[in-house]
């Protein structure tokens, strides 16, 4: 009798998705786009950035007010709160690097850094305090960025058609 022996060896392979999110806030003016957020924005869809899908990017080209970013971060919860892992990328693009580091002045805002995203000011601490409640709450894995350029390309340039 003979027996002839085979080692199997079982590999297993487990693939973890991360959902990645993407907030991109620029100040470009109206029908324009700045230059290093349409890049960021093109990274963070690439393979080599981590592959965020278009649907789960919010996009803020020409300013934004601390209530409509507000908005978008609420709903970013609501999103963040059905995964099990996720990472969240805030980006703010001012016109200037003056821009990132400015303060309010008067009685009530005296000391108070925010960021100028054209005609809107957005506080940084309401940046803050948002990245830290991803990142609790939800055990979501938040990064913020801020970059200052004053490049602009057209939306025309772009190749979009203007409706209406």
């Amino acid at each position: 009798m003979c027996f002839i022996g085979y080692n199997f060896t079982i590999l297993l392979v487990l693939e973890i998705f991360v959902t990645k999110y993407a907030v991109l806030c620029g100040s470009a003016p109206e029908d324009f786009y700045q230059k290093k957020l349409i890049d960021k924005h093109a990274f963070l869809t690439s393979d080599e950035g981590g592959s965020v899908p278009e649907k789960n990017i919010i996009l803020f080209p020409n300013g934004v007010n601390e209530l409509f970013l507000e908005g978008a971060l609420n709903g970013l919860f609501d999103s963040a709160a059905e995964e099990d892992d996720g990472e969240v990328t805030l980006y703010f693009c001012a016109n200037k690097e003056a821009d990132l580091h400015t303060e309010l002045s008067g009685s009530a805002c005296a000391g108070v850094e925010v960021v100028r995203l054209g005609e809107d000011e957005i506080r940084k601490d309401v940046i803050a305090y948002y990245a830290e409640k991803l990142a609790e709450m939800m055990e979501v894995k938040c990064r913020v960025l801020y970059e200052a350029d004053g490049e602009f390309v057209s939306e025309e340039e772009l190749g979009y058609e203007k409706v209406g």
